[in-house]
């Protein structure tokens, strides 16, 4: 049982890393031939879902390394800080992209219910 957990963790490791490295390439990656849709807040939508997202598989990937109690809240806090650090990344290093004030409160929001989702199915189990 204990090899299953530590893969399941160890999966779960990797996908955060590699989906920590996908923000980071898609917010500082300008794609300048794609195709827009013109769907009111899908650039919110996005930024909710990969933070939420982002806290869900490092959540899971550290849950039994960390034994703060204040895991949740510094997982949140690293979360909006990195979500921030890329907001100031893609106006410092990219020419068609700049710093958006809502994407930071869309990923705030995502990372918040990604901690919610994780504190109410804790509190199941």
């Amino acid at each position: 049982m204990k090899i299953t957990k530590h893969l399941s963790e160890r999966n779960f490791l990797i996908l955060a890393i590699l989906w920590t490295i996908g923000i980071t390439i898609g917010s500082l990656v300008s794609l300048n031939n794609t195709p827009k849709l013109s769907i009111p807040g899908k650039d919110k939508i996005a930024h909710f879902i990969f933070y939420f997202v982002f806290v869900l598989f490092w959540f899971l990937a550290l849950k039994s390394k960390v034994k703060n109690k204040n895991f949740s809240l510094v997982l949140v806090f690293a979360a909006v800080l990195y979500g921030i650090t890329m907001e100031v990344m893609q106006s410092l290093l990219t020419e068609n992209r700049q710093a958006d004030f809502y994407d930071i409160v869309a990923n705030t929001f995502g990372a918040l219910f990604g901690i919610f989702v994780v504190s109410v199915f804790l509190n199941k189990k």
